[in-house]
């Protein structure tokens, strides 16, 4: 799940709650100013939402 800014956002928390519950293994990508508490069976921030940002979670996901 790739979310932004998911502590400013009621609704994108709630769907990401969801989606852990039914998911716990999902691997979110937190693109914007991560929240204290890492969620999701592995949580990677980017501190930005820039392209860069983007394809260096990609290839840290992938292992390249």
């Amino acid at each position: 799940a790739v979310v932004r800014d998911e502590h400013r956002h009621p609704w994108m928390a709630s769907a990401l709650d969801v989606l852990l519950a039914a998911r716990p293994d999902t691997v979110v990508v937190e693109m914007g100013v991560p929240r204290a508490e890492a969620r999701g069976a592995l949580h990677l921030a980017t501190h930005g939402a820039a392209r860069v940002c983007g394809r260096a979670a990609a290839e840290a996901i992938a292992g390249v």
